[in-house]
Parts: C-alpha cells; sequence; structure tokens
C-alpha cells in the first residue's frame, strides 16, 4: 500500500530501472564460458587433459565423409577430391571475429591443426580403416580433421570449414562430401535452437496476450501482466549480465529467464488483478478493493513466490556449474517478479484504477464472477462423491507414473538430432559405412607418474599391450558388433608425460552398446593391460561423462528432493498452519510430477502416440539432467496453484464459513484465474516441445503435462476431495507448534 501512496514514484522507479537493465545488457554482454569438466572419473580424465595439453585445448575434431557411386579411392580423381580438399582446410585462417563465452575467435588465425586420410596411412585400400565400399560399388571414405583451440574457438571456426566443403561437393563431380563432429554439430544446435526460440517467442506473445484478453474481455487489463513479467524479465537480464562477472552463466540462461519470467510475472499479476476487479465487482471502493487483493492475493503470491525460489534453489545441491547458473538465473527472475507483484503491480492498478476495464472486447466484455464455471460444477460433483472420484484419480495418475519404474536416463547423440542438423547426414553415413563413435571416441588419459615419461619401457609396454587388447575387439567384415571402431589415434603431450589415447565406439553415445564398452575399458581392458605399471589411466569421452554423470545425477537427487520438499513444508507450514495441509500439498505435487514423468518415458523412451505430431524419432533415452532439473522448475510452478487455492479457501475458513462450505467456495473463486493461468502456461511450455533440440522437445512436453494435471485433476478433483473427506481435520497443528506465528489471509 506504500506503493499505491507513491504510484508515480515507484513508476518511474521502475521505469528508470528498465532502461538501466536495457543499456547494461548491451554494454556488459553477459558471460557464459562457463568451466565444467564432469563429475567423476570422465572428469577428472578431462581436467588432467586440460592440464597436460593445454587449458586452451580441447578434442575438437571434424569428420568429412566422401563417397562416389562409382569411383574408388584408388582413382585419381578420387584422390585428388580429397587431398585438395584436405590441402584447402589446411590453409584456412578465419576471416571474422565470433564470440564463443569469453573466448575470441581472431581473425587472421588458423582454423585447422591438422588433417589424416587414407592417402596418409599407406595402407591399401582393402586394409585401410578409412575405406568401405557403398552399395552402387564406389567407395565411401572420410578424413579427420583436428580443429585449432578449445571447442569455443573451433565452435566459432566451424563456419569456415563449412563453407569450404559445401563448396568442394558443388565442384566435385559426383561426389557427396558431409562434415560433422562436435564443432558443426553444437553449431548447427546452436543456430536451430535461436531460430526456434525466436519463433516461440514470436508465437508466445500473441498467444499469451489472447489468454490474457479472454480471462479479462478487456485489453487493458490483459497488457498489465505482460508489462509486469517482462519488466521483471528485462531487471533481471541486465542483473545476470553483471553477476555472470563474476559467475558464469550457461548460455541457455536467457530461455530459462523468459520462461520463469512469464510463468511466474502472468501469474501472479493475474491473481492480483483479478481480486482487484472481483472486489470491485462486488462494490468496493478502489482503495479498499486493492488493499483487499494486495492483503489477501497479493499475500498468496509472496508465500507462493517463497516457495518457487526455494525449489529452484534445490539445484545449486547438484554440484554442476550448469545446474548452478540456471537455478541462478531462474532465481533472479522471480525475485524480480515477486518484488513488482507487490510495488510495481499495485502502483499501476492505482494509477489505472477502474480504466483497467477500458477497450473491452465484444461479447467478452463480462465480470468476473465467483461461480467457478464449469470447474465450480466439477467441484460440486466431488464434493458429493469424493471417495469414488479421488480413488479413480489417483489410479489413474498412479497408472500414469508407473511407466517412470523403466526410466532410462542418458544422453541422446546423433540419432536424437533433429533432421534439419546437417552434421547428422555426415554421422548416419559414418554409423552405415564405418562406426559412429569416430566422432565421440572413448579417451584413455595415461598418466606415465612422477617424473617418469611415457616413452620408458614399463609404461610403453603397457600402452601397447592396451591398444593390442583393444584392436583384437574392433569392427571388422567379420565382427561388425564388435564394440569399438577404427582407427586408433595416439597423441603425447610436449612434455612427454602423458599419452592420449581415442578409441572410436562403434555405437551412439547413449546406446547401451557405447556404455557397456566404456565399462568394458574401464573395468578389464585397461586394469588388465596396466595391472603392474607405474602409469595412472583414466578413460573419458562423451560416453564416459554421460555414465558418470547419470550416476552423479542418480547420487545427488534424493538429496535435491528432501531440501525442496523440507523447506516446501516449512513454508506451507507457516503459511496455513495445519500438518495435514503441509504435507497433503507435497504428496498431490509429487503425483502431478510423476504422472508428468510417466508421460515423459511413454512419447520420449518408448515412442507412443507423439513422435509424428512432435516430429521426432525415439530413442529409448531421456536427457539425464531433465528430470531433476524439472522437478525443481516443477515443483515450485505447480506450488504456485495449491497456494493460491489454499489460501483462498483458508480465507474463507477464517472468515468462519465450515469446512465444506470454505472449499466450495475457495475452489468456485479460484477457478476462472488458476485455468487462464494454466492456459498461458501449458502454451509456453507446448511450443517449446514442438523444437527441433530433443533435449527442449521433453522439458516443454514435461513441463506442459504436469501445469495440465496439476491444473484439473489435482486442483479439481484430488484436492477437494481430500479436504472434504478429512473434514476439520485438515486444520490439525500439534500443540507443541503452537508457537508459529499466526498469519491470516483474509484482510
Amino acid at each position: 500500500m506504500w506503493s499505491v501512496g507513491h504510484r508515480k514514484l515507484v513508476a518511474l522507479g521502475w521505469l528508470l530501472a528498465v532502461i538501466l537493465a536495457l543499456a547494461a545488457c548491451q554494454a556488459v554482454p553477459a558471460n557464459t564460458d562457463v568451466k565444467q569438466t564432469g563429475p567423476g572419473e570422465a572428469g577428472d580424465g578431462l581436467a588432467l587433459f586440460k592440464d597436460r595439453f593445454g587449458e586452451g585445448e580441447d578434442l575438437a575434431q571434424e569428420i568429412i565423409v566422401f563417397s562416389h557411386p562409382s569411383l574408388t579411392v584408388e582413382d585419381a580423381e578420387y584422390r585428388d577430391t580429397v587431398t585438395g580438399l584436405m590441402e584447402e582446410l589446411r590453409g584456412l585462417r578465419a576471416t571474422a571475429t565470433a564470440q564463443g563465452g569469453t573466448t575470441d575467435v581472431v581473425s587472421g588465425s588458423r582454423v585447422v591443426a591438422g588433417t589424416t586420410t587414407h592417402y596418409d596411412t599407406g595402407l591399401p585400400r582393402d586394409q585401410s580403416p578409412f575405406v568401405a565400399r557403398n552399395d552402387s560399388g564406389g567407395d565411401v571414405t572420410f578424413a579427420l580433421v583436428d580443429m585449432e583451440g578449445d571447442s569455443d574457438t573451433a565452435e566459432g571456426n566451424v563456419g569456415e570449414l563449412l563453407d569450404a566443403v559445401a563448396s568442394a561437393e558443388d565442384k566435385a563431380n559426383g561426389f557427396s562430401i558431409l562434415e560433422g563432429g562436435d564443432a558443426s554439430q553444437s553449431k548447427q544446435i546452436e543456430d536451430l535452437v535461436q531460430e526456434d526460440f525466436g519463433f516461440a517467442l514470436f508465437l508466445n506473445l500473441p498467444i499469451t496476450f489472447i489468454i490474457l484478453i479472454l480471462a479479462f474481455g478487456a485489453l487493458l487489463a490483459a497488457f498489465v501482466p505482460l508489462f509486469l513479467a517482462f519488466a521483471a524479465i528485462i531487471i533481471a537480464a541486465g542483473l545476470l549480465s553483471f553477476i555472470s562477472q563474476g559467475y558464469a552463466l550457461e548460455e541457455t540462461y536467457v530461455e530459462i529467464v523468459l520462461l520463469m519470467g512469464l510463468a511466474t510475472g502472468i501469474d501472479y499479476a493475474l491473481f492480483v488483478v483479478s481480486r482487484y476487479r472481483s472486489e470491485r465487482t462486488a462494490g468496493r471502493s478502489k482503495e479498499d478493493a486493492l488493499h483487499a487483493a494486495t492483503a489477501t492475493s497479493g499475500k498468496a503470491v509472496v508465500f507462493a513466490g517463497v516457495t518457487v525460489l526455494l525449489a529452484v534453489s534445490g539445484m545449486f545441491l547438484v554440484g554442476f556449474a550448469t545446474f548452478t547458473a540456471l537455478g541462478l538465473a531462474a532465481i533472479v527472475v522471480v525475485a524480480m517478479a515477486i518484488i513488482a507483484s507487490v510495488t510495481l503491480l499495485p502502483a499501476l492498478i492505482a494509477m489505472l484504477g477502474d480504466n483497467l476495464e477500458r477497450l473491452r472486447v465484444p461479447f467478452l466484455a463480462r465480470q468476473p464472477g465467483e461461480h467457478g464455471g464449469v470447474w465450480g460444477y466439477i467441484s460440486d460433483q466431488v464434493l458429493a462423491r469424493p471417495a469414488v472420484l479421488a480413488t479413480a484419480s489417483l489410479i489413474a495418475l498412479l497408472a500414469l507414473a508407473a511407466p517412470l519404474l523403466t526410466l532410462n536416463l542418458g544422453f541422446n547423440g546423433a540419432k536424437g538430432l533433429s533432421d534439419d542438423v546437417e552434421a547428422k547426414k555426415a554421422l548416419l553415413s559414418l554409423e552405415r559405412n564405418f562406426t559412429l563413435g569416430l566422432t565421440s571416441p572413448a579417451i584413455v588419459v595415461v598418466d606415465a607418474g612422477k617424473g617418469k615419461n611415457v616413452f620408458a619401457e614399463d609404461v610403453q609396454s603397457h600402452v601397447t599391450e592396451f591398444t593390442g587388447l583393444v584392436e583384437a575387439e574392433t569392427v571388422s567384415a567379420q565382427k561388425r558388433d564388435a564394440p569399438y571402431g577404427a582407427p586408433i589415434q595416439t597423441e603425447i603431450n610436449d612434455a612427454g608425460d602423458t599419452e592420449l589415447i581415442q578409441i572410436p565406439l562403434n555405437a551412439d553415445i547413449g546406446e547401451n552398446k557405447a556404455i557397456d564398452a566404456v565399462e568394458h575399458l574401464r573395468q578389464e581392458l585397461v586394469p588388465g593391460a596396466f595391472e603392474d605399471s607405474p602409469a595412472g589411466v583414466l578413460v573419458t569421452g562423451a560416453t564416459a561423462f554421460n555414465i558418470d554423470f547419470r550416476e552423479h545425477i542418480i547420487f545427488r537427487t534424493p538429496i535435491v528432493f528432501a531440501f525442496v520438499m523440507g523447506l516446501a513444508f516449512m513454508i506451507l507450514l507457516v503459511a496455513f498452519r495445519s500438518l495435514i495441509i503441509a504435507v497433503k500439498a507435497i504428496a498431490l505435487n509429487l503425483l502431478s510430477v510423476g504422472a508428468s514423468y510417466g508421460l515423459l518415458v511413454l512419447v520420449f523412451q518408448e515412442g507412443w502416440l507423439l513422435e509424428k505430431p512432435l516430429s521426432f524419432e525415439a530413442t529409448g533415452i531421456i536427457e539425464s539432467w531433465l528430470p531433476l532439473f524439472l522437478f525443481s522448475i516443477l515443483f515450485g510452478l505447480s506450488m504456485d496453484y495449491h497456494m493460491f487455492i489454499m489460501g483462498r479457501i483458508k480465507e474463507a475458513h477464517e472468515r468462519g464459513m465450515s469446512n465444506d462450505e470454505a472449499i466450495s467456495a475457495g475452489v468456485k473463486a479460484t477457478a476462472a484465474t488458476i485455468t487462464n493461468a494454466a492456459a498461458v502456461m501449458v502454451a509456453v511450455a507446448t511450443i517449446f516441445a514442438f523444437t527441433r533440440d530433443i533435449g527442449l522437445k521433453q522439458f516443454g512436453f514435461g513441463l506442459a503435462t504436469a501445469i495440465l494435471i496439476d491444473a484439473t485433476v489435482i486442483r479439481s478433483i484430488l484436492l477437494p476431495a481430500s479436504m472434504k473427506l478429512l473434514g476439520e481435520a485438515n486444520w490439525y497443528l500439534p500443540r507443541w507448534l503452537e508457537w508459529l506465528p499466526r498469519i491470516r489471509m483474509a484482510e
């Protein structure tokens, strides 16, 4: 109400903050150079590599696949095509300055460090691991192209490579020349994500505005929640630009800021504006209506927002820089939305007053009601038959959650890429003719030990024994199902104390075959070959990272769950002074999250129903980062609706209504607002499900289904049914907790 009394000052202050934030975003570009080597042995191996081979170096390698329908590698035209392109690539220089986190691609610097082709091996055609015959009788071969610098530099430079390869294919007569690798793949995925995200934002704004118009029936009232959300988003972005200078942010933080800013900013404004309009319709003066709205719905917003902050802070316990960075981004924008809802929003409402009802839309010009419409009717039926409907809903949600028992966490590799990622064509060609693992090999780091050299007999003999064991299990015409591919590449650092052995895996990085191959290296081949060696040996690489990250996530999940649920329990206990309500709210939230996880498994892991509409092919893998990340986001957002409806029920109960009367009044009074808020969130999330990145698809689908389930089945059936069955026991508080503060939801 202080903000109401100083409305012009508050509005001016927020306007100035928005202008300064926009300036900050331009003047201080966010640092997205997150330093994260990874957990477990894979992380230790990568850290050792960076230490011994140079912090600015990475294993950035591109694969170029050549194919001709009739020519063989022995033909002069084939040789000239391959060697000519390799010579051109080795002469490439960066022509532009690109940003890769904090790493600049310096104009004029070399792009390619070196190349390896069949013609460098000196082997005859039928013995070369670089040559295979295609279906039409010609040859397929590939070239290994080592990129200069670290992964950021390689990604910034790879555009030069892609242009050169495309130009060579245009000039070559009848040749197919394809490029794939981490740098080209990352660049193309990033381009697709940015394009999809821009398109999603383009769709989100009008869809959200239409939903708000349907909710309020007036253009000006619909504009207020959007204005508040974008004010919070812009200021959060400006603050994060400064924060990132001390703590680097994951480059996808912008998407999280927009998603969480729209979700919480619009929801919170919806709750307060709807209550204000409702109070005005009931005949209260403007100031009394605003006081009532902020003292009731505004209070619920603060508790809901704090719960979101605490839920998202669980990401800090994952112990992984990406989670911490995204959690920080979400916390900053949600905090801004909370502050805006208790300062900027009351000031705007006070300035606009009944002008909120201006620019009404014909046929939608209706006053907000308290009867709940169809949801009010459903709640009446639920309160009449609580046991039957609660049991049916509970069984349905548990059935949806059941597939969670078969959850397979991992990382989707080439097969999970969109067909619009050009690098996928090269990767699939490698899989058909050689092995897909060429682009993501297992990397064995051999540390000779203190004061030793890898050329020493007692080290090198074990390296030779190890590579011999691996070569015995590599792909050949007789052993297409072998775990490893060829060629095996080795490299020794300048100091001579560390050797790198790159072993192609004969499978995509997330497939069980690749995982088994890395486990075989770690548990059998490495111990067998290096048992009596003084050298230390670590196995890293993309698949090894997948294994170790999954184990890390599984270990951390109970800790994060306990932390988030424990803090949510305390907030609920303080807000509602009820042990039963606090426990039940957490249980109901877990039900909606569990059902969402089950649907994720059915759709993305098992490939049920939605492969064609969502344009993907099920790979049998749910991204390892997704369940824990999704839980932190969902638990907070779902609690928004629970907190709002329970706040209204408690308010009615405090005014003397019986338990049953309070349930009916609370559900009906909040039905329209929660439906509209959920519709906005589901629309935003669903658009993410139609992007071309498999991780974003899974995230958007999981978020949309959980919010939909929470705002329908949980809110309209299980919550009122369980409260009806429990009666006055809903408000039970043990005597030893009577010291808790008494926070009234009523004015």
